[in-house]
Protein backbone atom coordinates (compact mmCIF):
# COMPACT_ATOMS: atom_id res chain seq x y z
CA UNK A 1 0.00 0.00 0.00
CA UNK A 2 1.39 3.60 -1.17
CA UNK A 3 -0.55 5.59 1.22
CA UNK A 4 0.64 6.59 4.77
CA UNK A 5 -0.84 5.88 7.12
CA UNK A 6 -1.55 8.81 8.44
CA UNK A 7 -3.07 9.26 4.97
CA UNK A 8 -5.41 6.38 5.63
CA UNK A 9 -6.24 7.58 9.00
CA UNK A 10 -8.09 10.73 7.31
CA UNK A 11 -9.89 9.29 4.56
CA UNK A 12 -11.43 7.27 6.99
CA UNK A 13 -12.58 10.32 9.27
CA UNK A 14 -14.13 11.84 6.93
CA UNK A 15 -16.53 8.93 5.58
CA UNK A 16 -16.69 7.35 9.18
CA UNK A 17 -20.37 6.69 8.53
CA UNK A 18 -19.88 5.27 4.92
CA UNK A 19 -17.32 2.69 5.32
CA UNK A 20 -18.06 -0.89 4.01
CA UNK A 21 -16.97 -3.92 5.47
CA UNK A 22 -15.48 -4.95 2.23
CA UNK A 23 -13.35 -1.59 1.96
CA UNK A 24 -12.17 -2.09 5.75
CA UNK A 25 -11.10 -5.73 5.47
CA UNK A 26 -8.67 -4.94 1.72
CA UNK A 27 -7.35 -2.22 3.92
CA UNK A 28 -6.56 -4.33 7.05
CA UNK A 29 -6.03 -7.47 5.84
CA UNK A 30 -3.05 -5.05 3.60
CA UNK A 31 -1.81 -3.98 6.49
CA UNK A 32 -0.41 -7.17 8.19
CA UNK A 33 -3.14 -7.65 10.00
CA UNK A 34 -5.04 -11.21 10.33
CA UNK A 35 -8.37 -12.24 10.30
CA UNK A 36 -9.74 -15.29 11.89
CA UNK A 37 -13.53 -16.43 11.53
CA UNK A 38 -15.35 -17.39 13.78
CA UNK A 39 -15.85 -21.29 13.96
CA UNK A 40 -19.06 -21.11 15.35
CA UNK A 41 -20.44 -19.08 11.60
CA UNK A 42 -21.50 -15.86 13.39
CA UNK A 43 -21.11 -12.85 11.65
CA UNK A 44 -18.22 -11.45 13.64
CA UNK A 45 -14.91 -11.39 11.86
CA UNK A 46 -12.07 -10.19 14.15
CA UNK A 47 -8.94 -8.98 12.70
CA UNK A 48 -5.36 -8.67 14.74
CA UNK A 49 -1.78 -7.23 14.39
CA UNK A 50 1.32 -8.71 15.81
CA UNK A 51 2.41 -5.27 16.69
CA UNK A 52 -0.74 -4.20 18.36
CA UNK A 53 -2.12 -5.77 21.87
CA UNK A 54 -5.43 -5.13 21.06
CA UNK A 55 -8.36 -6.59 17.96
CA UNK A 56 -10.30 -5.38 15.87
CA UNK A 57 -14.11 -6.91 16.13
CA UNK A 58 -16.17 -6.22 12.85
CA UNK A 59 -19.57 -7.43 12.45
CA UNK A 60 -20.50 -8.01 9.06
CA UNK A 61 -24.34 -9.45 7.31
CA UNK A 62 -22.37 -9.36 3.56
CA UNK A 63 -19.41 -8.18 1.65
CA UNK A 64 -21.10 -4.41 1.24
CA UNK A 65 -22.53 -3.55 4.91
CA UNK A 66 -21.58 -0.34 6.01
CA UNK A 67 -20.07 -0.60 9.35
CA UNK A 68 -21.17 1.12 12.45
CA UNK A 69 -19.45 4.56 12.57
CA UNK A 70 -17.84 3.01 16.38
CA UNK A 71 -16.31 0.19 14.81
CA UNK A 72 -14.46 2.35 12.06
CA UNK A 73 -13.39 4.04 15.14
CA UNK A 74 -11.95 1.17 16.31
CA UNK A 75 -10.11 1.11 13.28
CA UNK A 76 -8.90 4.25 13.56
CA UNK A 77 -7.90 3.66 16.68
CA UNK A 78 -5.11 0.55 16.04
CA UNK A 79 -4.23 2.94 12.89
CA UNK A 80 -2.96 5.80 15.38
CA UNK A 81 -1.04 3.29 17.49
CA UNK A 82 0.61 1.29 14.74
CA UNK A 83 1.29 4.56 13.21
CA UNK A 84 3.01 5.71 17.00
CA UNK A 85 5.05 2.08 16.38
CA UNK A 86 6.27 3.21 13.39
CA UNK A 87 8.06 6.07 14.34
Amino acid sequence: MNESLHTIIKKLRTRKHNTRFRDAEKLLLNLNFAERNSKHGTSHRVFSHPELNCNITLVTHGRNDVLPSYQVQDIIKALQELEELQQ
